[in-house]
């Protein structure tokens, strides 16, 4: 397989005949495929695994019939969110529709950017493997699995530096989603022990009509520096970015279902 670009096939529906036909259809293209069948329960945080797989992949094709289940989209989203963090926020990804094609503008935020591909998949997945589509992000945000610790996002500036952080988030119609603890240490790792400047917790806010509640730090971030929160349960929006320092707050904000 030396010197052929690798391609991690997820299928949303336990198909062994549509893994066979895709799989045969991207090896043909010339590509190494790694295929799974994807588990949305919150408990699997499929994510997690999934993203690490990712990391040494060139391209990440989803296949399925149904795009609306709630759990789904948010695994699919953090799985993303997870793989952009590491590789580049344009890093491939194609989803294979076995029906209707899901509207790409009604995808959580993170899958927004991805290709349809009705017909020509092994083609397309391998023009996308072998070209690289740099997309800079003015911020670090990535989801970590935790197991048992639970759901932590980590976020922090790219090149400038943040006098501190703000993070909100919620579920539609349900007090779950929201913040639970918080700390800023050195990337990659949430910190054991810190010392948080200004904490504040319990802001209430909205973003795309739904309920978020909004914690944040005034600690001094830069790159090596992030600030983590734990989220319960699954959350369907998120809102980030510096500490707003006057009412008129630039957040940036994701759909994650």
């Amino acid at each position: 397989m030396a010197g052929k670009k690798r391609v991690l096939l997820s299928l949303l529906e336990e198909n062994q005949g549509l893994a066979q036909v895709l799989g045969q259809e991207l090896s043909r293209s010339g590509l190494d495929v790694q295929a799974h069948f994807w588990d949305a329960t919150p408990e699997a945080m499929t994510f997690g695994s999934v993203a690490r797989e990712l990391v040494n992949c060139q391209a990440w094709v989803i296949a399925g019939s149904d795009f609306t289940q709630r759990e789904l989209r948010i695994s699919l989203a953090l799985t993303a969110l997870a793989v952009q963090a590491e590789c580049g926020a344009g890093f491939p990804i194609l989803i294979s529709p076995a029906g209707s094609a899901p509207n790409p503008s009604e995808l959580p935020t993170p899958l927004q950017d991805a290709e349809m591909v009705k017909n020509g998949l092994g083609a397309k997945a391998a023009v996308r493997a072998n070209t690289v589509l740099p997309h800079k992000l003015n911020y670090r945000l990535k989801p970590h699995a935790l197991g048992k610790l639970g759901l932590w996002f980590e976020l922090g500036p790219v090149d400038d530096v943040w006098q501190g952080a703000f993070f909100a988030s919620g579920a539609l119609g349900s007090d779950q989603g929201v913040p639970t603890a918080h700390g800023v240490g050195m990337a990659g790792t949430i910190p054991e022990k810190c010392t948080l400047h200004y904490p504040i917790q319990g802001v209430k806010c909205e973003a795309r009509g739904i309920a978020l509640e909004g914690w944040g730090v005034k600690n001094e971030l830069k790159a090596c520096v992030s600030y983590y929160v734990r989220v319960s349960g699954l959350p369907d929006c998120l809102s980030f970015g510096p500490f707003p320092d006057t009412d008129e707050a630039e957040l940036y904000t994701l759909s994650l279902n």
